[in-house]
């Protein structure tokens, strides 16, 4: 029989954690098909679709005509068109944003909700999955399909695994488990996205930021030559002129924070305190530290305080 053990929602940092499945219940995938699904997603998405081979997924946004992202999203080749893997606070809201001009191509985008995202992360994961599946995704080909399966492979902050499966499948590979391995809930996987860098925008945090001020210039989530594209101009004109001035960046406060998304970050400057950023994101880790994904306004070092405005716990940068 199936051997899980409860972690209690205490959230580990990749160094420390052991084999654990987690149910990503706060992501959602988005399901896109039909003859003009290509060229639609290439006049709306920040990546060149035409290099995205069924091998590899891809980290891309999806911008207003201003050039702020509406959500960041992992892009592959699924079934008969594309499907896309996004925060769920933000989904209907992208995907009716990605619906209006619709109207005369042969495209449909939904919402699958009749199947499972599950991460798989820690000590011996790809081991672990070989005793279930044939094919394991690596550096080379990212992603495997196998039946109605698929697996993500992601090589930050350590080699972690995101399974797409049937309620079906699932309820098997729980069965089949003869191990004991943790399970935890979607905090763990945010945790680790966190760390890897990979920008978070929840709906709090819709339409506020352009790319590159989320990184996604240095991630390669965006194309400066595939031609138009929602926000393009405006993108390539910060890209072109060098406008950009914010940065995404990964923050560790000691003991347990009371922030919000949106909260403002101050930064100490000859004893006085100025807002220098904007929290994305964050997760309490190990009931003792605060992991915060920000926005920040200009550069910083590990000698800098920072804190979240209105409270006066102070904390540093994280050293990565």
């Amino acid at each position: 029989m199936s051997s899980f053990i409860s972690l209690q929602n205490i959230i580990y940092p990749s160094s420390e954690l052991s084999l654990t499945m987690i149910l990503l219940d706060q992501w959602s995938l988005v399901y896109v098909r039909g003859s003009d699904s290509k060229k639609y997603l290439q006049n709306q998405l920040t990546i060149n679709i035409n290099l995205l081979s069924k091998k590899h997924h891809a980290l891309c946004a999806h911008c207003n005509l201003n050039g702020k992202v509406w959500s960041t999203m992992r892009l592959f080749q699924y079934q008969k068109g594309y499907a896309y893997i996004q925060r769920k606070s933000i989904s209907k809201i992208q995907i009716t944003e990605l619906k209006k001009y619709s109207i005369f191509e042969n495209v449909r985008i939904t919402e699958l909700n009749d199947i499972v995202l599950i991460g798989l992360a820690g000590l011996d994961a790809r081991n672990f999955l070989l005793k279930f599946f044939i094919k394991i995704p690596n550096k080379n080909c990212s992603i495997v399909y196998e039946k109605n399966k698929t697996i993500l492979w992601y090589s930050e902050p350590k080699e972690r695994f995101l399974l797409i499966l049937t309620l079906s499948e699932f309820l098997f590979l729980k069965k089949e488990i003869n191990k004991n391995i943790f399970f935890n809930k979607s905090k763990q996987w945010l945790s680790l996205e966190i760390e890897s860098g990979f920008p978070i925008i929840d709906k709090e945090s819709a339409q506020k930021f352009t790319p590159q001020a989320i990184n996604l210039d240095k991630l390669k989530g965006i194309s400066f030559d595939k031609g138009c594209y929602y926000g393009q101009e405006m993108i390539a004109q910060i890209f072109f002129k060098n406008l950009n001035k914010r940065f995404l960046c990964s923050l560790i406060g000691k003991g347990i924070l009371f922030l919000e998304i949106g909260s403002f970050i101050e930064i100490q400057i000859e004893n006085k305190w100025c807002i220098i950023g904007i929290v994305l994101s964050f997760v309490h880790i190990k009931n003792r530290d605060t992991y915060i994904q920000a926005v920040l306004y200009k550069p910083v070092n590990a000698n800098n305080l920072f804190r979240i405005q209105g409270f006066q716990n102070i904390f540093l940068i994280k050293n990565r």
